[in-house]
């Protein structure tokens, strides 16, 4: 397996596993998925933030978008993850591990004063959340949500 900075090559199949990931997550499937938006964000990323990827003989098997911003109280910069897929055959692999370990040293080289990950997907949260702690990060707060209807 190998790591590597995502490129533009990569977008369409980072689309693909945002469809994949809007699907399979049960607190996000009644959302709407739009490919357009998705490329949009991604292409972006590419010049104001990161995405990791992990290839597998070849063909992409996961991967890790985040960016960098301040805290509104101080200029502590913080890095944040966007979203982390993983291909369901390659959940148990070390590839969410070789992902997360990237994030942390580019947080780190852009001298990151914290990093926030999260996990609000519902699918194996418990073993992304072990993940996480693994690195140091340690679990705080809560996360609500609320779907409004617009008439």
């Amino acid at each position: 397996m190998k790591l590597r900075v995502a490129t533009l090559n990569d977008i369409p199949t980072l689309v693909e596993f945002g469809k994949s990931f809007i699907d399979e997550a049960p607190n996000y499937q009644n959302r709407h998925y739009c490919p357009e938006s998705a490329e949009d964000h991604f292409k972006k990323l590419l010049k104001e933030g990161v995405i990791f990827v992990v290839e597998h003989n070849g063909l992409l098997c996961g991967g890790f978008a985040g960016g960098i911003g301040k805290d509104w109280f101080n200029n502590q910069k913080i890095a944040f993850d966007y979203v982390m897929y993983v291909k369901p055959d390659f959940r148990k692999t070390r590839v969410a591990y070789m992902l997360v370990s990237a994030f942390i040293n580019w947080a780190k080289i852009l001298k990151a004063d914290r990093i926030q990950c999260g996990t609000t997907t519902g699918v194996e949260s418990l073993g992304c959340i072990r993940l996480y702690k693994h690195f140091g990060l340690r679990e705080y707060g809560t996360v609500l949500d609320m779907e409004l209807a617009h008439d």
